[in-house]
């Protein structure tokens, strides 16, 4: 739900529990599979078997990592649903979130060009030439362009609540229209 926080109306953005779930199911079933190899391996290498024992074995030790990976997802779920990210809509600006912001951008190879993300953490509303919603129902986008960065900023309905999204998108026309 939304709240007032220091005159701002702050939206939680937050990846969801889909996201996280998958992560936590895909990062534990590889590091489970993995601690499963290393006993195999060494029974393996007890029969004889000593090329395809060792082989088990050092797939399991490279393998467990991703055990942490899967706890790793499971906190930022939690912390995200206790503390989330907040968007935050002010009087003259919209401040962003992390998450919020984009990803850096790449050259062709796939290389970071900058650490910065696209989207600066304040556009004021001064900056905002265009909004547009689109996508299906249950999935929508707003795209907003501002003169603050090359790339529309893009913020999805997925990571909010659909009552947030649509009064985000309600307070950012009122605030960018002409009066």
């Amino acid at each position: 739900m939304a709240s007032d926080i220091e005159g701002a109306r702050a939206f939680p953005y937050r990846t969801g529990w889909h996201a996280v779930g998958c992560a936590v199911l895909f990062f534990g079933l590889l590091g489970m599979i993995a601690v499963t190899l290393i006993p195999a391996g060494y029974e393996k290498a007890q029969k004889g078997q000593l090329p395809t024992g060792i082989a088990l074995m050092v797939m399991g030790v490279f393998g467990i990592p991703t055990l942490y990976m899967s706890f790793r997802s499971l906190y930022a779920g939690l912390r995200d649903t206790f503390r989330p990210p907040l968007l935050r809509v002010t009087a003259t600006a919209l401040l962003l979130p992390k998450e919020a912001r984009g990803e850096p951008p790449q050259d062709e190879h796939g290389e970071q060009l900058s650490p910065e993300p696209p989207h600066p953490e304040t556009i004021p509303f001064t900056a905002i030439r265009s909004m547009k919603r689109d996508g299906p129902a249950f999935n929508q986008l707003l795209e907003i362009v501002h003169d603050l960065s090359v790339v529309p900023l893009r913020l999805h309905q997925h990571m909010m609540r659909t009552a947030d999204f649509d009064e985000l998108d309600a307070m950012l026309r009122a605030a960018i229209s002409p009066s």
